[in-house]
Parts: structure tokens; sequence; C-alpha cells
């Protein structure tokens, strides 16, 4: 297993600091949720160390089985312009695990809630895979309150790719076996090209999730998502990121969402699969980036016009 701290060696890559499990680990917090009488803790990431641009907010939800590391670059590269912080669903990570439901409806108000700790001025949210529907989710319950959302490998309808894993998570499987699954189902998320060192550290972040959350959460987030009549409710710019060569989420998933959110712009990233914010990390946070960048500009623009008014 790796350490915290352990590093790890490949030639010609730029961000070194970024090869260790957790490079965060400092900057880590726990608050605490409440839900149904009961209080737990999520642990998060806050990067705010006077950012260019204080007033601005980015809050990053994870996907299935993964935690606040898969966003590594973008709190990397997000950080010097604006607050980013990322976080641990429920069940996830270093956040508190119980015998919850691990449902769409509890990560949804944990979202909130986080956001309501807060308390932004102005909010971008950027989900990952099941982290897209939790965004999604939060922005049909609570339209117009955040400025933007990304969603990077996303799709209206996740039973497409279950076929695959489905079987696997209605049996129960011991410790060991869970990692193997890890192990090669992590291989599927990045191409034959991606090094091996970053398909390592995808293994590390989902390994720390235990069985019985991937089982409940992919059942009762995952398997029931489809919203494809709901989709042009999304007024809110949106930005559409997908790997070339993802075959969870393929491109035609994130084509269909293009079609059907109204102010949104769909972004292919060549040689990247599943994993692209890992695989492809710097490339897809500077997009990230760029994009944040433009909506912020464009908030500037209007305000000034309105005080012209």
């Amino acid at each position: 297993m790796l350490k915290r701290t352990e590093e790890f060696t490949l030639e010609d890559f730029k961000d070194k600091d970024l090869l260790v499990y957790d490079p965060f680990y400092d900057k880590r917090i726990n608050i605490p949720i409440r839900r149904g009488g009961t209080t737990y803790n999520v642990s998060l990431i806050d990067m705010n160390e006077k950012p260019l641009h204080p007033d601005w907010t980015v809050i990053c939800v994870h996907g299935w089985g993964s935690n606040a590391l898969n966003y590594r670059f973008v709190l990397k590269y997000l950080s010097p312009y604006y607050r980013v912080i990322a976080y641990d669903l429920k069940g996830h990570g270093e956040s508190d695990k119980d015998e919850d439901t691990y449902d769409l409806g509890l990560f949804t108000e944990e979202l909130a809630q986080i956001i309501n700790h807060f308390n932004p001025n102005n909010l971008v949210l950027i989900g990952h895979s099941m982290g897209t529907a939790i965004v999604m989710n939060y922005v049909y319950l609570n339209p117009r309150k955040i400025k933007a959302i990304a969603l990077v490998s996303s799709s209206a309808d996740f039973e497409k790719p279950l076929p695959r894993i489905v079987p696997l998570v209605f049996s129960k499987v011991d410790e060991r076996l869970k990692n193997a699954l890890i192990h090669t189902g992590m291989a599927l998320c990045v191409t034959k090209d991606c090094p091996k060192i970053l398909l390592d550290i995808l293994r590390e972040q989902n390994k720390r999730t235990p069985y019985e959350v991937y089982r409940k959460a992919l059942l009762n987030t995952i398997y029931p998502w489809k919203k494809d009549e709901d989709l042009n409710k999304i007024k809110e710019p949106t930005l559409i990121m997908v790997g070339d060569k993802d075959i969870v989420t393929p491109v035609s998933n994130s084509e269909k969402l293009n079609k059907l959110i109204p102010n949104s712009r769909l972004l292919i990233i060549p040689n990247a699969g599943h994993s692209v914010l890992i695989e492809k990390g710097k490339h897809a946070a500077l997009l990230l980036l760029e994009f944040v960048e433009f909506i912020r500009e464009q908030e500037q623009a209007k305000q000034k016009e309105e005080r012209k008014e």
C-alpha cells in the first residue's frame, strides 16, 4: 500500500509533487453533516491560500469508489485563481463510513450541506462520473443557485456500462477479491498508454472504499440514474468533457448530454479513458480553468452592464 508521502518516479513527469498518495494531507479538514438525527464527518481538501479571485469557489464531486484525490490536478492548477474544495463522499476516502443507503438522496443532501457550510458568493460545480449525477441532481433541486457546472465522463443514463460490473456487486466478496477487482477495473478506466504510476494512484484511491459502499452506491445511485427528459431543465452554462477512449461512459453519452443540455459545450480529450482527470490531468485541469475563467469574465461583464443601468 502506498504511504501518504511515499514518492513515485516517472521520468519527464512535470507534476512530481502530485506523485504521492495524498499531496494535500495538510489541507484536509472535517466538517459535520447532519442526517436523520445523526451527525457524521466528511473529509475535504480546502485550497484557499490567497487565490487571485477569492470570491469564486469551485467544489469538486468525485465518482464511484474514488475520493477527493481524483481532483489532484484540478486542486493544483485552479487553486491559484479560486478557492477549490474537493471532498470525500460519505463512505469514501477519509470520510466516515457506516451502514447507510449510499443513495443519490444522501449524496445530494451532503453536497447541499457542504455548499451551505462555505456559503460561496460565486460557485462552480465539477463532477466526475457518478459525481456528475450528484451535481445534476443538485442543480435540478436548486436551480439558479450556481454560476456553471462541468460534467466529466458523464451520462444521462448509467445503465449501459453496468452489465460488466453488476454481477460482481450482487454477491459478497472478501477484501482480497475486492482489491483484485479494483486492480482490473481501474485498467479499464485508462488507455493502454497510461503511465503505470498514474494507474497505481487510481488503484490506491479506490482501495480506500469498503466493498459495501461500492455495492450500495452502485445499486442505489448509479443504477437508477436516468435523466434524459430532465436535461433541458439545466439552464446553467455547462462544460461536458470526455476522453475519446472512454469505454465506461463513451463519447456518445456526452454527445447526448451536449444535445439535450441547452447551454452546453462538449470537449473530447484525445487519448484518454474514463479517468481523464488523472490520465490527462494537467490538460484537463487547464481546460477546466479556462472554462471557469470564461464564466467569471462573463459574470464580471454582466455586473458592469447592470451598474451602468
